[in-house]
């Protein structure tokens, strides 16, 4: 079945997708206690950073401008300031 995309494309984005994935195991094995903001961050960018490859790629949402591509996400952005906060605001207090 050919959806007018390159075979190519898809191919790309899963070798991507697992380098992230890499990146994200490899980033929770050497973390170290002092560098609890530095992990927070690389987790941050990893995930935003494979919604994106998901939504783009696979979804399909590269080529047709729609605007729900970037709604997607700011989601799972949103979700992931949320999730952040509320990590913070816990370990300010104890």
């Amino acid at each position: 079945m050919n959806f007018g995309r390159s075979e190519a494309r898809p191919s790309r984005a899963f070798v991507q997708l697992l380098a992230l994935t890499g990146v994200s195991a490899a980033s929770a094995y050497l973390r170290e206690p002092t560098f609890k903001l530095g992990f927070a961050i690389v987790v941050a960018v990893v995930a935003v950073s494979k919604v994106r490859l998901v939504v783009l790629d696979f979804l399909g949402r590269r080529r047709d401008g729609s605007p729900i591509g970037a709604a997607l996400i700011a989601w799972a952005a949103g979700v992931l300031a949320i999730a952040l906060g509320k990590a913070v605001l816990l370990a300010m207090a104890s």
